[in-house]
Protein backbone atom coordinates (compact mmCIF):
# COMPACT_ATOMS: atom_id res chain seq x y z
CA UNK A 1 0.00 0.00 0.00
CA UNK A 2 1.73 3.39 -0.69
CA UNK A 3 2.17 6.27 1.36
CA UNK A 4 -1.42 7.95 2.43
CA UNK A 5 -0.96 12.15 2.50
CA UNK A 6 -0.48 13.11 5.52
CA UNK A 7 -2.96 16.09 5.60
CA UNK A 8 -6.30 16.14 3.63
CA UNK A 9 -6.38 18.55 0.56
CA UNK A 10 -8.86 21.00 0.74
CA UNK A 11 -8.69 20.82 -3.51
CA UNK A 12 -10.78 17.71 -3.27
CA UNK A 13 -14.01 18.17 -5.23
CA UNK A 14 -17.22 18.05 -3.22
CA UNK A 15 -20.15 16.39 -5.63
CA UNK A 16 -23.69 15.55 -4.32
CA UNK A 17 -23.52 12.18 -3.79
CA UNK A 18 -26.64 11.13 -6.05
CA UNK A 19 -24.19 12.19 -8.85
CA UNK A 20 -21.63 9.54 -8.13
CA UNK A 21 -24.41 7.07 -7.06
CA UNK A 22 -25.79 4.56 -8.95
CA UNK A 23 -28.93 4.28 -6.33
CA UNK A 24 -29.67 5.81 -3.28
CA UNK A 25 -33.02 3.70 -1.71
CA UNK A 26 -34.99 3.84 1.00
CA UNK A 27 -36.40 0.03 2.49
CA UNK A 28 -39.44 -1.72 2.41
CA UNK A 29 -42.22 -1.98 4.90
CA UNK A 30 -42.20 -5.03 6.03
CA UNK A 31 -45.79 -5.52 7.39
CA UNK A 32 -46.49 -8.77 5.90
CA UNK A 33 -45.20 -12.22 7.67
CA UNK A 34 -43.17 -14.69 5.90
CA UNK A 35 -44.08 -17.30 3.23
CA UNK A 36 -44.71 -20.70 4.69
CA UNK A 37 -42.53 -22.01 2.16
CA UNK A 38 -38.84 -21.00 3.24
CA UNK A 39 -37.48 -20.40 -0.37
CA UNK A 40 -39.24 -18.04 -0.82
CA UNK A 41 -38.80 -16.15 2.07
CA UNK A 42 -36.19 -12.76 1.79
CA UNK A 43 -34.50 -12.10 4.77
CA UNK A 44 -34.62 -8.86 6.04
CA UNK A 45 -32.12 -6.33 7.74
CA UNK A 46 -33.60 -3.72 10.50
CA UNK A 47 -31.57 -0.83 12.84
CA UNK A 48 -30.54 -3.00 15.41
CA UNK A 49 -28.54 -5.20 12.78
CA UNK A 50 -26.40 -2.57 12.49
CA UNK A 51 -23.28 -3.07 15.11
CA UNK A 52 -20.33 -1.08 15.12
CA UNK A 53 -20.25 -0.87 11.23
CA UNK A 54 -20.89 -4.43 10.63
CA UNK A 55 -24.24 -6.10 9.52
CA UNK A 56 -25.11 -9.25 11.62
CA UNK A 57 -24.93 -12.60 9.43
CA UNK A 58 -28.11 -14.01 7.66
CA UNK A 59 -29.10 -16.03 10.64
CA UNK A 60 -28.89 -13.67 13.18
CA UNK A 61 -31.09 -11.11 11.43
CA UNK A 62 -33.54 -9.77 14.47
CA UNK A 63 -37.04 -9.58 12.21
CA UNK A 64 -39.06 -12.31 10.64
CA UNK A 65 -38.32 -12.96 7.12
CA UNK A 66 -40.47 -11.55 4.44
CA UNK A 67 -42.11 -12.48 0.85
CA UNK A 68 -39.63 -12.42 -1.87
CA UNK A 69 -41.11 -11.32 -5.50
CA UNK A 70 -41.09 -8.65 -7.58
CA UNK A 71 -42.26 -6.10 -4.94
CA UNK A 72 -39.25 -6.09 -2.54
CA UNK A 73 -36.52 -7.27 -5.46
CA UNK A 74 -35.74 -3.55 -5.43
CA UNK A 75 -35.19 -2.93 -1.76
CA UNK A 76 -32.33 -6.21 -1.60
CA UNK A 77 -28.66 -4.63 -1.61
CA UNK A 78 -25.69 -5.80 -2.61
CA UNK A 79 -22.21 -6.63 -1.60
CA UNK A 80 -19.99 -3.04 -0.79
CA UNK A 81 -23.47 -1.19 -1.15
CA UNK A 82 -23.19 1.38 2.36
CA UNK A 83 -26.27 1.31 4.53
CA UNK A 84 -27.84 4.11 7.03
CA UNK A 85 -30.80 4.57 9.52
CA UNK A 86 -32.82 6.87 8.41
CA UNK A 87 -35.48 6.79 11.44
CA UNK A 88 -34.53 6.68 14.70
CA UNK A 89 -32.51 8.10 17.66
CA UNK A 90 -28.90 7.06 16.90
CA UNK A 91 -27.46 7.36 13.47
CA UNK A 92 -25.45 3.94 12.54
CA UNK A 93 -23.51 3.45 9.08
CA UNK A 94 -22.39 0.00 7.94
CA UNK A 95 -21.44 -1.70 4.78
CA UNK A 96 -23.10 -4.83 3.11
CA UNK A 97 -20.38 -7.73 3.02
CA UNK A 98 -20.98 -10.85 1.00
CA UNK A 99 -22.61 -12.49 3.98
CA UNK A 100 -25.47 -10.57 3.91
CA UNK A 101 -25.45 -9.57 0.12
CA UNK A 102 -29.27 -10.46 -1.26
CA UNK A 103 -31.38 -9.36 1.83
CA UNK A 104 -33.49 -6.54 1.97
CA UNK A 105 -33.64 -3.14 4.43
CA UNK A 106 -36.83 -2.46 6.28
CA UNK A 107 -38.21 0.98 5.74
CA UNK A 108 -35.86 2.88 8.81
CA UNK A 109 -33.06 2.17 6.53
CA UNK A 110 -31.56 3.69 3.35
CA UNK A 111 -29.12 1.87 0.96
CA UNK A 112 -26.38 3.49 -1.24
CA UNK A 113 -25.07 1.64 -4.05
CA UNK A 114 -21.96 3.42 -5.67
CA UNK A 115 -21.34 3.88 -8.84
CA UNK A 116 -17.11 3.95 -10.85
CA UNK A 117 -16.10 7.41 -9.27
CA UNK A 118 -16.08 6.55 -5.98
CA UNK A 119 -14.79 3.88 -3.84
CA UNK A 120 -17.33 2.06 -1.32
CA UNK A 121 -14.72 2.14 1.80
CA UNK A 122 -14.07 5.64 1.14
CA UNK A 123 -17.64 7.05 1.55
CA UNK A 124 -17.99 4.83 4.60
CA UNK A 125 -15.18 5.89 6.03
CA UNK A 126 -16.38 9.22 5.62
CA UNK A 127 -19.88 8.46 6.57
CA UNK A 128 -18.42 6.97 10.07
CA UNK A 129 -16.51 10.33 10.93
CA UNK A 130 -17.19 13.33 12.44
CA UNK A 131 -17.84 15.20 9.68
CA UNK A 132 -19.54 12.90 7.72
CA UNK A 133 -22.06 12.29 10.55
CA UNK A 134 -22.15 15.94 11.26
CA UNK A 135 -23.49 16.70 7.41
CA UNK A 136 -26.09 13.05 7.67
CA UNK A 137 -27.86 15.08 10.66
CA UNK A 138 -27.53 18.29 9.19
CA UNK A 139 -29.93 16.50 6.61
CA UNK A 140 -32.15 15.53 8.75
CA UNK A 141 -36.09 16.66 8.86
CA UNK A 142 -36.68 16.36 12.29
CA UNK A 143 -36.03 19.27 14.80
CA UNK A 144 -35.84 16.39 17.92
CA UNK A 145 -32.68 14.07 18.77
CA UNK A 146 -34.49 11.64 16.31
CA UNK A 147 -33.96 10.89 13.41
CA UNK A 148 -35.70 11.73 9.97
CA UNK A 149 -33.18 11.08 6.70
CA UNK A 150 -35.29 10.85 3.34
CA UNK A 151 -33.01 8.79 0.39
CA UNK A 152 -33.62 12.04 -1.22
CA UNK A 153 -32.05 14.38 1.05
CA UNK A 154 -29.12 11.66 1.69
CA UNK A 155 -28.63 11.89 -2.25
CA UNK A 156 -27.98 15.88 -1.54
CA UNK A 157 -24.95 15.37 0.84
CA UNK A 158 -21.99 17.04 -0.37
CA UNK A 159 -19.19 14.03 -0.29
CA UNK A 160 -15.12 14.63 -0.86
CA UNK A 161 -14.32 12.41 -4.15
CA UNK A 162 -10.30 12.34 -4.45
CA UNK A 163 -8.33 11.14 -7.42
CA UNK A 164 -8.93 7.35 -7.53
CA UNK A 165 -5.05 6.71 -6.76
CA UNK A 166 -5.85 8.09 -3.15
CA UNK A 167 -9.37 6.68 -2.89
CA UNK A 168 -7.59 3.06 -3.62
CA UNK A 169 -4.90 4.19 -0.61
CA UNK A 170 -7.63 5.32 1.58
CA UNK A 171 -9.77 1.69 0.77
CA UNK A 172 -6.57 -0.94 1.41
CA UNK A 173 -6.81 1.01 4.70
CA UNK A 174 -9.80 0.75 5.81
CA UNK A 175 -10.80 -2.77 4.52
CA UNK A 176 -7.64 -4.06 6.95
CA UNK A 177 -8.44 -2.24 9.81
CA UNK A 178 -12.54 -3.55 9.08
CA UNK A 179 -11.05 -6.95 8.74
CA UNK A 180 -8.69 -6.87 12.22
CA UNK A 181 -11.98 -5.19 14.09
CA UNK A 182 -14.21 -8.50 12.63
CA UNK A 183 -11.78 -10.75 13.75
CA UNK A 184 -10.71 -9.34 17.07
CA UNK A 185 -14.58 -9.54 17.07
CA UNK A 186 -15.02 -12.87 16.82
CA UNK A 187 -11.71 -13.80 18.89
CA UNK A 188 -13.90 -12.41 21.72
CA UNK A 189 -16.49 -14.16 21.22
CA UNK A 190 -15.34 -17.49 21.66
CA UNK A 191 -12.96 -16.68 24.54
CA UNK A 192 -16.31 -15.64 26.15
CA UNK A 193 -18.25 -19.05 24.93
CA UNK A 194 -15.25 -20.97 26.52
CA UNK A 195 -15.24 -18.99 29.80
CA UNK A 196 -18.98 -19.38 30.10
CA UNK A 197 -18.80 -23.01 29.25
CA UNK A 198 -16.04 -23.49 31.85
CA UNK A 199 -18.01 -21.72 34.65
CA UNK A 200 -20.78 -23.55 33.84
CA UNK A 201 -19.45 -26.75 34.18
CA UNK A 202 -17.39 -25.63 37.09
CA UNK A 203 -21.09 -24.49 38.76
CA UNK A 204 -22.68 -27.81 37.73
CA UNK A 205 -19.65 -29.98 39.82
CA UNK A 206 -17.52 -31.23 36.62
CA UNK A 207 -13.78 -30.44 36.61
CA UNK A 208 -12.25 -29.43 33.23
CA UNK A 209 -10.00 -31.73 31.77
CA UNK A 210 -12.29 -34.60 32.83
CA UNK A 211 -10.46 -34.95 35.90
CA UNK A 212 -12.62 -36.28 39.21
CA UNK A 213 -11.51 -34.60 42.58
Amino acid sequence: MGRLPTTVSRSWPQRPLASVAARVFAGVAARRRGAADASQQLPIINVGDLRDGLIAPLEELSGPPIPSGARTESYRVQTDDVVLTSRGTRLKVARVTSGVAGAAISSNLIAIRLGEELLAPVLFAYLQGSRGQAALMGRSRSSTISLALSAKGVGRLLVPVPPMEVQRQIADLVRAAEDNYAAALRAAEQRRAVAHAVASDLLSGSVPNGREE
